[in-house]
This record gives structure tokens, C-alpha cells and sequence, in this order.
């Protein structure tokens, strides 16, 4: 199995299995992740149904796309024998009666579920190319896929067929992109997206290119950043990180919440007060960077989650 850089230069792990199917093309909608998490709770077995699509109310293809959605969030997962999908302890959280946000009504949830799929080149590895690996920033469709195919061919990774990539690299506009903007799919629909609020892809006036859009990010809460630098200092297996790799890394906030330095210094010089003293920001003799000192300290992400959607 080849090597796969993730990071940055110093820190290599395996090449994990990559996703580029299983959304039926199918946005995510605001109100499926809810409606599976009620039928999952009382139907553990749900998505190994043939007549899944019938207790969730949707066509077939929909209640496969669900299942997708779900996984990429992670707010479900497969259990070990593979007979059926567990509803996470984060699926619990956000989407119970009484948890965050069922519905996915706030930009903390939008956020928080962009992280989720963007973040992790497991869950869907276009999303995570174009907003950790692309160059430069702007992009046609065509481009992208292009740009995707020769990666894979780079990194000895068996790529899927151009045809598959190019439905795949539409999904992902459609959950960005402005219902005017967009190709096909009805934009009743497609207008549920909770992606789509957050303003990180537009079409180039008068062109058919898109291009990623960085800025202060206003709705996105500090506790939000902070739970994503701890997820990034859990998978590189440190306890600081080099200012200049959060905001540029893959899997940085920098990167995948397309926040201007600036303000992303800003938001760093909070961080010890948003963590409660679990980390904190230093510019000594010139080197920024952020300490974690426990970055296994249990319950910390649940906490720092809490915090986001009380910020709202």
C-alpha cells in the first residue's frame, strides 16, 4: 500500500480507502440525518432493509444516498460484524429530540458538517481534495476531475472511472453552490442544503468556473476552530502545531474553513479562554504556534462542540 501524505511533509500515514460514490447525486438535505437517526433508533438493521427507502419515506436511490450522508458525517457508522448502522455519539448529540441542532437550522451545524466530510479524506475524498489539496483555487468542473485523476495516478491509488468522478465532483457543487447556480436536481430541494449557507464555492460571474471563497467566516464559532485543531493534533499524534500549518496544512482549519490568516490569528490569540485553559497561542522569538498538552483529555471535543452551538 502506498503512502499518503495528509499533514504535511513530516507526517506520512497509509492510504486509507477512498469514497467517490454511494450519494445517488443527491445533496445532503437538512431533514434526512433527523429522519434516519428516529428510525434507527427503534430499526438498528434500517439500511440492510430492502424496504429501507419505504420506513424513511423516500425513493430507493434517496434512502442509499441517506445511508452515504450519514457515514460521511459521522453521525452513523457500520458496526464490526457489518450487520447493520450505530448511530455516533456525535449523531446523538446533534441530532436527538433534545440535542444541538436536529434539523441542521444553524450555521454552527453547516460548519460542523462541512468539517466532517471535508476534513477527512475517508469520508469523500473530492470534497477533501478541493478544499485541502487543490492549487490555486479556481476550477471547472472538468478541471477538477482531471486534477483529481492525476493525483490518484500520482499516489498509485486505483482511480475511479472518469464518468463516476465527474457525478461525484457535481454532487459536491450542488451542496456549495446557489440553487441558480446549479445544474440540475430540483432546487426546492437543493435549496435544503445546509451547505450551501456557508458561501465557500461561487461560479465566476458570466463564466463556468467556480472558485473557493475565503473570508473572516462571522458565523463560524471559535469553539467550532478550536474542536477541528484538536482534531487535527489527534491525528498527526502531536501536541503542537506551527501557526503556518493551521492555516495552510491539509485538514487545517486554515484550509477547510477557507479562513483569512488574520483572522485566523485573531481567533487563535482567544483560544486558551474558548478552551477553558486546555490550549493556548504563542509567538515567542518568532515561532507561532499552538500547545495542546493533553490531547486525549476525554470529553474535550464534546465540550468544545457544546460550546459552538451555544455560541449561536
Amino acid at each position: 500500500m502506498q503512502s499518503f501524505l495528509f499533514l504535511n511533509t513530516s507526517v506520512v500515514s497509509p492510504l486509507p480507502s477512498l469514497t467517490f460514490s454511494g450519494h445517488e447525486t443527491f445533496a445532503l438535505r437538512s431533514n434526512w440525518l433527523k429522519k434516519a437517526f428516529d428510525v434507527l433508533l427503534e430499526i438498528p438493521d434500517l439500511f440492510h432493509r430492502e424496504d429501507a427507502f419505504v420506513l424513511l419515506g423516500v425513493g430507493k436511490n434517496m434512502a442509499q444516498s441517506i445511508r452515504y450522508w450519514g457515514r460521511v458525517c459521522g453521525v452513523f457508522e457500520r458496526t464490526p460484524d457489518g450487520s447493520s448502522y450505530a448511530i455516533t455519539w456525535l449523531g446523538r448529540k446533534l441530532l436527538a429530540d433534545n440535542g444541538w441542532d436536529p434539523f441542521l437550522a444553524t450555521p454552527a451545524a453547516s460548519w460542523l458538517l462541512h468539517w466532517q466530510i471535508a476534513a477527512r479524506p475517508e469520508a469523500a475524498f473530492t470534497w477533501y481534495y478541493t478544499f485541502n489539496l487543490l492549487k490555486g483555487g479556481e476550477f471547472t468542473s472538468s478541471e477538477l476531475v482531471q486534477q483529481i485523476l492525476s493525483f490518484l495516478a500520482e499516489i498509485g491509488y486505483r482511480s475511479p472511472s472518469e464518468a463516476t468522478l465527474k457525478r461525484d465532483v457535481e454532487c459536491m457543487l450542488n451542496c456549495y453552490l446557489p440553487p441558480a447556480a446549479r445544474k440540475q436536481q430540483d432546487d426546492e430541494d437543493m435549496a435544503l442544503c445546509p451547505l450551501t449557507s456557508l458561501n465557500l464555492i461561487q461560479l465566476l460571474p458570466g463564466q463556468n468556473r467556480c472558485r473557493l471563497v475565503s473570508g473572516s467566516q462571522e458565523s463560524l464559532p471559535d469553539a467550532l476552530i478550536a474542536y477541528a485543531i484538536l482534531s487535527m493534533l489527534r491525528t498527526s499524534g502531536r501536541n503542537t502545531v506551527a501557526f503556518s500549518d493551521l492555516a495552510y496544512a491539509p485538514r487545517s482549519p486554515g484550509r477547510v474553513f477557507r479562513l483569512e490568516e488574520d483572522e485566523l490569528l485573531h481567533r487563535l490569540q482567544r483560544l486558551h479562554e474558548v478552551t477553558k485553559g486546555h490550549a493556548y497561542y504563542t509567538d515567542q522569538a518568532g515561532i507561532r504556534q499552538v500547545a495542546w498538552p493533553d490531547v486525549e483529555e476525554p470529553n474535550v471535543a464534546e465540550f468544545l462542540l457544546d460550546c459552538a452551538f451555544q455560541e449561536m
